[in-house]
């Protein structure tokens, strides 16, 4: 496989599922794996007392400050949801490949994912649009992480 970079970007509308299959992936490509989300919370470890004692503006500022240190990581397969993502992407135009695990919406939590499946076609359209490569699976399994790798080798 070419030199891909220093990390990769993987992208889903459902937590677990992209967690999982980014997680699949920099074991078997022997990289480091960091779940965006988890980093926030750790370093922004009681957001609520912050938001209440600080206000929204000064979290969303240590948030910011917590992506920029991940957008730096190097040999690692990052995985981000979809609101951080968005509300972030000026930080990670950089790293590449932006992979898309792409999920038919029937397969998403109705209770977890509830906003990703009312506003799925928007949200599908743009993490299409800003990844540079799609793959389509049915879940976290071992042929969906095959076929991640599969795609990952052809196309980049």
């Amino acid at each position: 496989m070419k030199k891909l970079g220093s990390s990769i970007l993987v992208l889903c509308l459902n937590e677990n599922v992209g967690s999982g299959l980014s997680k699949g992936l920099a074991d078997f490509l022997g990289l480091h794996f960091a779940n965006a989300k988890q980093i926030v919370e750790y370093d922004l470890f009681d957001s609520d007392e912050m938001i209440k004692k600080c206000g929204m503006a000064y979290f969303k500022k240590r948030e910011k400050s917590s992506l920029k240190g991940l957008s730096n990581f190097e040999d690692s397969v990052i995985f981000l949801n979809y609101d951080l993502f968005v509300n972030n992407q000026s930080l990670f135009k950089k790293i590449s490949p932006k992979i898309y695990i792409k999920l038919p919406k029937r397969k998403l939590d109705k209770q977890k994912d509830v906003v990703s499946v009312l506003a799925y076609e928007e949200r599908d359209k743009l993490l299409e649009e800003k990844a540079d490569l799609s793959v389509e699976v049915s879940g976290e399994n071992k042929s969906a992480l095959n076929k991640i790798i599969k795609e990952l080798k052809t196309k980049l």
